[in-house]
């Protein structure tokens, strides 16, 4: 998570916490009422009740804004844009069950042909959907899928891939054998 956005979201959400709880040990807003009604009143357990309940729309208001940011799928968290010698890589960290998402490659003074390495661990969590443009030819040798394409200048690779089993994985993609490591959660 970038140390600016993740900062300023835990900041916020502790000063809410910290007023919601404030709010409750020092309400004075409750109005006792004298009456001849012959009813049992627990006025302690209707403000715990009501505190429990403050708590609760506070972790729903903090699950919403995690939501929004994206550290449960697309969103301003979620994207990661990694640079190596020139060469940048853009993909999402948090990826659902069986939804498509983009891997992109930007490549930068490519003499005449770009490998692209992806190791068959990394395939066993995402399933390579397509790529784009279409690789001249490929093949897989000590658990390594290596994809050869010709260019010349500046190149860019889109990979659509899905997400094909729930959990953590990091692995190191090689391009032109620059190394970038990547890490995805996938939820269920």
């Amino acid at each position: 998570m970038p140390s600016g956005i993740g900062d300023g979201v835990a900041s916020k959400l502790m000063q809410m916490l910290k007023h919601l709880c404030d709010m409750a040990r020092n309400n004075q807003s409750l109005e006792r009422v004298r009456h001849d009604l012959q009813l049992e009143e627990n006025l302690e357990q209707h403000k715990k009740g009501w505190m429990i309940q403050k708590i609760g729309w506070a972790i729903l208001y903090i699950g919403l804004i995690l939501a929004v940011a994206g550290i449960f799928g697309t969103g301003p968290v979620s994207y990661k844009t990694q640079v190596q010698n020139g060469n940048t890589i853009e993909y999402e960290r948090f990826l659902r069950y069986e939804a498509e998402t983009d891997m992109t490659f930007r490549l930068k003074d490519v003499t005449d042909s770009i490998t692209l390495e992806i190791p068959q661990q990394y395939l066993q969590y995402v399933d390579v959907q397509s790529i784009t443009p279409l690789p001249d030819r490929n093949r897989t040798i000590n658990g390594v899928t290596t994809y050869f394409f010709h260019a010349g200048g500046t190149a860019d690779i889109h990979c659509l891939l899905m997400a094909k089993k729930p959990g953590s994985i990091t692995t190191t993609i090689k391009v032109n054998a620059t190394p970038f490591t990547i890490a995805h959660q996938i939820y269920p």
